[in-house]
């Protein structure tokens, strides 16, 4: 993600942080492989977001962010069983719903899956991108969520693309925010109305990490001619988080 934001941001000139989630809204594909450019009240820098997965708890006018520990979800698969991504039990991981509270806690969450060598091959550590979340402000101590300021639907970066695998054939033709796709759901003193996630979530940038397949790699909730061929689903992973199943494979009894 990091090495994909520095290279569209070079290719731009821009300097916006990437990211995945959810965005509740009501389009055919309930939001599934748009991109939106993302302004919100704790953060220094916008986010372009692509919108991967879909849920009830997500309104019109929040995006639920994938972040390191951002809390299990409604169908965990985070850890609490043996085919679990990551091994012990839940206790550590916070709320369902946003993860740990607070920093510090961080440090008590595993640091690896259990099928390790992907994530340690990757450098990556569960306990330091949960830190790196607090660290840009995406959330807040004391489990607080940020204020969505402005959301505008935008072209998805090839970056960001590359690393989902899904691409709508609707998309705007520009990267910036422009009244055209701006979501009108934000007027200009919103205010998140939920201290913790779970809550009144409206004009709010909440979390989740989930650490399930997500909504866009099943073709059932893919509308064909709204995606681009070759590019219709989301690319998903295997328990260990890293190793990617193709999922767009050729294509006789496949879905590209």
């Amino acid at each position: 993600m990091l090495a994909a934001e520095k290279s569209f941001n070079a290719r731009e000139g821009e300097d916006v942080l990437f990211g995945v989630g959810t965005y509740g809204t009501s389009d055919q594909m309930r939001g599934i492989g748009a991109c939106f450019r993302l302004t919100v009240d704790t953060m220094d820098k916008q986010l372009i977001v692509q919108s991967v997965n879909t849920g009830s708890d997500v309104s019109g006018n929040q995006f639920d962010l994938q972040v390191g520990a951002g809390g299990a979800g409604a169908y965990n698969n985070c850890a609490g069983a043996s085919g679990a991504m990551f091994p012990g039990s839940t206790d550590v991981w916070g709320n369902q719903y946003g993860g740990p509270d607070d920093s510090s806690q961080c440090a008590d969450l595993p640091q690896y899956t259990q099928g390790s060598t992907a994530m340690k091959d990757a450098g990556d550590d569960l306990q330091k991108l949960c830190q790196y979340s607090f660290d840009k402000k995406c959330r807040g101590e004391g489990g607080s969520n940020p204020t969505l300021v402005d959301a505008t639907r935008v072209k998805c970066p090839a970056e960001l693309v590359e690393m989902t695998g899904i691409q709508r054939s609707d998309d705007p033709s520009t990267y910036k925010a422009t009244d055209e796709h701006r979501i009108d759901a934000f007027p200009a003193n919103a205010k998140c109305q939920a201290d913790t996630p779970g809550g009144g979530t409206a004009y709010c940038l909440t979390r989740m990490m989930d650490c399930r397949k997500p909504s866009g790699a099943f073709k059932d909730n893919v509308v064909s001619d709204l995606v681009v061929p070759g590019k219709k689903l989301v690319q998903t992973c295997m328990p260990d988080g890293y190793t990617r199943i193709d999922v767009q494979c050729g294509c006789l009894d496949c879905y590209c």
